[in-house]
């Protein structure tokens, strides 16, 4: 009987160690942010296979990455479960981003005509975090499909997520579930097709590449 109670006694008290650390743990959770945000950003990217002026390859794997360059501009607020009202500052964000491009028609997403007459979203996954007061939670938004092509521009082109028609937009994080996003990049890429072209196996984006959430 006393070994019994031992072992009871040592069931609760691990029982109430656990129900701590939990508790803490949701006690300490950083909070969502609701509101909206815009930053100017620049960056860098690359293409798997690279760009071509005759391209060649069947898919087309797209990552990139930057940060903000003259701070954001947000109207931004956390809710507490008692429902308190923070104010939120927001100083900047860090992007990261993978995915894929796939054309419109059957042809070659890597080559420059279809890259920039044809190429839209497969899927593309954007991570946004955080520089703020207090600190906010990252935010995620996976865009997926496109039934119009997303780059253009001269004498540079731009790379516009989403695609303006067809695109959804899936979020979690800050500034989520309803999102309607905008990741404008300008990148170093010439516009013109001619010889000469390229190859590009790298990009780079800078002023006037902005991101905007919700």
């Amino acid at each position: 009987m006393k070994r019994k109670l031992l072992a009871l006694s040592a069931i609760i008290v691990l029982s109430a160690t656990l129900f701590t650390v939990v508790d803490a743990g949701v006690a300490g959770a950083v909070p969502n942010a609701s509101g909206s945000v815009v930053c100017n950003i620049t960056g860098k990217g690359a293409f798997t296979p690279k760009l071509t002026l005759a391209g060649g390859s069947t898919a087309l794997a797209i990552t990139f990455g930057g940060g903000t360059t003259s701070g954001c501009f947000a109207s931004a607020t956390t809710s507490s479960s008692s429902g308190t009202v923070t104010p939120v500052t927001i100083s900047g964000v860090t992007v990261t981003a993978t995915g894929s491009l796939v054309p419109l028609s059957s042809a070659s997403p890597n080559k420059c005509s279809v890259f920039k007459g044809s190429d839209t979203i497969g899927v593309i996954k954007v991570k946004y975090v955080w520089a703020s007061v207090p600190a906010i939670a990252p935010t995620v938004v996976t865009f997926t499909g496109g039934t119009t092509h997303i780059v253009a521009g001269a004498p540079t082109d731009n790379i516009v997520l989403p695609a303006a028609t067809g695109t959804t937009e899936v979020g979690t994080g800050s500034f989520t579930p309803s999102v309607h996003p905008l990741v404008g990049l300008r990148t170093n890429i010439a516009s013109a097709c001619v010889a000469g072209w390229g190859p590009y196996p790298t990009f780079t984006f800078g002023v006037g590449s902005v991101i905007a959430l919700p």
